[in-house]
């Protein structure tokens, strides 16, 4: 059933999306389609052309001519053009013309019929919105002359003219400035909702560029609307739109260039203010020059737009600016949006210049939604990118605890110094290797090396006399070891899914293949996979380390162990996969003749000290107090990992000396002459009835050298060893000489 389900919840999304394909095409071919037959008839909406036949009267000459045209004539001047009408016309028809900008009288039969002007409008300026105008037509004016004077304001243009029954005539212009509307109003109800979402959300996050999108969103689309063909639909009183018009496109230039200043940072802001300030002073300036009647806004509006050109500059200049340097991977997605949004607005201006029939808004529009959808892209971008790094930031907390707490029980366990650091090397290794067989990412990977670095976390829980007993442990000993996994599993269950398979990875770890192991006697695929991965690798380790009761085994026996042990201890697979690594060599012990070494095959000081130490308790030597000793080591790892290295060297009395009192107050004598010779920073441990050890914070030979003779010089009867560093060249020999060894064995 359970491989059933996600074969049966693939096929699932499958089949919705194969559906929602077909829907849409469906759609698609019910709105592009020209085959009519058998559906609902919706009845006609059929205009006619009126562009034929009309004459231009200029300077006393008339002159054929087919409208739209472009007339030249200057600001004041008239053009007269005048037409016959149809000879089929019939009561409730409708002729349309569209003013650019200009003043419109419509005579039928040399009678007035429709006038579109300055004058006629109370309160209007000398430059009339553009809008339609429409003429009543009925069958009485069939075949009589029709003539309309234009007043020439800004480009002498003549647009085509429509006859249509009703008001059919509105049907083209309504199908022509749908689109361009319709994608107006998406771009005002996202700004909308944009805005008030930066409402809502402004006291918790910095909402600045979100904040000023949407207001240029709203006034951009408010532009379109007063500059649409449909404005006398949208408007009771359209005339009004000549000033909210020239205000909303002016502003257009201040708020994105407000915008660009937030998602870049603010590092241009300077430029950006000094333009945006100038910018807006304009438009007061405007606005005053045409409330006192000094220069009308449409003459100012050239002006506006060389503004708008400096800052379409500006914002190219800093956007190549942060793409050379770089700065653009901060905003990688939205710049895509910013510079559509640059060319389609440069555009938009170019066109209102070029071409006297341009259609307003629809590229401005496209930009904002691309701008938009961009934005919200980045955002979304962001916000994954903020909680991954939170997550890893979480997660980067949680592996230094773990590092920190694992050092603490290796500093811990005299026998096992270094053994989580090494288990979690060796499960990580792993884990690459079987990596492609078994589904497993680099996440994967990391995981199972940090629950490798804390599998014994329990070992806090265990008791010092059991945990380092000098020895093999008795049963019940051993009964009390073993509850180490359980101690770790409940202390780290609490962590819930910070890192996935912690807790059982930490649980069971001492199960076996074979049912046999603890504490709960799983077998086979039944234990955890993380935990058959750390059974091995804890097991590998144990095997190459020196342990008080015997020596790290030969390469040869650790494999022959692993592959004897495969099936009853071990995964059969892990166990054959690993075993592949050790013979191909790639994978090698973290130890030399059972010392750990670091990450450069060196073996640190804290770690000869270690092994001092162990050897000790090994030949039965008496150390004053070993967890004295493993503090000291833990302290010099801690510092080893930050770069900082200590000296170690051994102070003695010379064997002549008897032992008793007289010992000791040699041992007081001994004690001041070293403490006159350290620094606050070194540390002087009693390590036994005759012998301190001391270690030299950052120290390096030389500075060993001068504490002994200093020593020595001060109190004859001492005797000094210094604790001497191997480095990778003598690491890489001993290891020579084990595999030769191991050859031998």
């Amino acid at each position: 059933m359970e491989k059933l389900i996600p074969g049966l919840d693939k096929l699932l999304r499958i089949g919705t999306v194969v559906v929602l394909a077909v829907t849409l095409g469906y759609m698609l071919l019910a709105t592009v389609s020209t085959t009519e037959d058998g559906e609902a008839p919706i009845g006609s909406f059929r205009t006619e052309d009126f562009n034929d036949g009309w004459v231009l009267h200029e300077n006393g000459e008339e002159k054929p001519i087919r409208i739209p045209a472009a007339i030249d004539r200057k600001e004041g001047e008239e053009i007269v053009i005048t037409n016959t009408l149809p000879e089929d016309l019939s009561n409730g028809m409708n002729l349309m013309l569209r003013a650019a900008m200009e003043d419109v009288l419509i005579y039928v039969d040399g009678k007035l019929r429709v006038e579109y002007s300055s004058e006629n409008i109370e309160g209007m300026s000398f430059y009339i919105p553009s809008a339609y105008v429409v003429c009543a037509l009925n069958q009485a004016d069939s075949g009589k002359e029709i003539r309309i004077e234009i007043c020439v304001k800004t480009q002498g243009a003549v647009n085509g003219v429509r006859i249509g029954h009703g008001n059919n005539v509105w049907f083209e212009v309504i199908r022509n400035g749908l689109s361009v509307n319709m994608i107006a109003a998406a771009v005002f109800i996202a700004g909308a909702l944009l805005l008030i979402a930066v409402l809502v959300m402004q006291k918790y996050y910095h909402v600045s560029a979100a904040r000023q999108l949407s207001l240029l969103m709203l006034n951009t689309a408010m532009w379109v609307f007063s500059e649409s063909t449909l404005r006398q639909l949208f408007f009771t009183r359209p005339s009004l739109t000549q000033y909210f018009t020239f205000f909303t496109v002016e502003l257009i230039a201040v708020l994105a260039l407000s915008y660009f200043d937030e998602v870049q940072h603010r590092v241009y802001h300077k430029q950006y203010l000094l333009i945006e300030s100038v910018a807006f002073l304009q438009i007061m300036i405007n606005a005053v020059l045409h409330t006192v009647g000094f220069m009308q806004l449409y003459n100012t509006m050239m002006i506006s737009h060389i503004w708008t050109g400096i800052a379409a500059v500006a914002a190219t200049c800093g956007i190549v600016t942060d793409i050379i340097k770089g700065r653009t991977k901060e905003y990688k997605i939205t710049v895509i949006g910013m510079i559509c949004f640059v060319i389609l607005s440069v555009t938009e201006l170019v066109g209102f210049y070029v071409n006297r029939f341009h259609v307003f808004g629809t590229s401005l529009s496209i930009a904002l939604l691309l701008l938009m959808l961009a934005t919200i892209i980045q955002t979304i971008y962001d916000e994954v990118m903020a909680n991954r790094e939170r997550v890893n930031a979480r997660t980067d907390m949680i592996i230094k605890t773990i590092q920190t707490i694992a050092g603490a029980i290796d500093a811990r366990d005299v026998y096992t110094g270094g053994h989580s650091e090494r288990v979690g090397y060796y499960a990580g290794r792993l884990a690459e290797e079987m990596a492609e067989t078994y589904g497993l990412d680099a996440v994967d990977i990391m995981r199972i090396r940090y629950i490798g670095l804390v599998h014994d976390i329990g070992k806090i829980g265990v008791a010092d006399n059991v945990l380092n007993k000098p020895g093999r442990l008795n049963d019940e000993e051993f009964s009390l070891m073993k509850k180490h996994a359980e101690i770790g599993y409940e202390m780290m269950r609490t962590m819930g899914d910070s890192i996935p398979g912690l807790p059982e990875g930490i649980h069971y770890h001492h199960e076996r293949y074979d049912g046999k192991g603890y504490p709960d006697g799983l077998k086979g695929k039944e234990i955890p996979l993380v935990a058959r991965i750390l059974a091995l690798c804890d097991s590998y380790d144990a095997m190459t380390s020196n342990r008080v009761y015997r020596k790290r085994l030969s390469e040869e026996a650790v494999r022959e162990e692993i592959r004897s042990c495969a099936g009853t201890q071990f995964d059969p697979e892990l166990a054959e996969i690993f075993l592949k690594m050790l013979e191909k060599g790639d994978l090698d012990a973290q130890t030399i003749n059972g010392v750990a070494v670091d990450e450069n095959g060196e073996i640190r000081t804290s770690t000869l000290l270690e092994s001092r130490l162990l050897k000790d308790l090994m030949d039965k030597t008496k150390v004053t107090d070993p967890s004295h000793v493993r503090m000291l080591c833990y302290v010099m790892k801690l510092m080893e990992k930050k770069g900082i290295r200590y000296k170690v060297v051994y102070f003695g009395i010379a064997e002549h000396v008897p032992d008793g009192i007289a010992t000791e107050q040699e041992m007081e004598i001994l004690q001041r002459t070293i403490q006159a010779g350290i620094k606050n920073h070194d540390v002087m441990i009693r390590y036994t009835a005759k012998q301190y050890v001391v270690a030299l914070y950052d120290a390096e030979d030389p500075a060993a050298q001068a504490l002994t003779e200093s020593v020595c010089e001060g109190y004859p009867m001492a005797r000094a060893e210094i604790l001497a560093e191997e480095k990778t060249e003598k690491a890489s020999e001993n290891k020579e000489d084990q595999n030769s060894d191991d050859k031998k064995e």
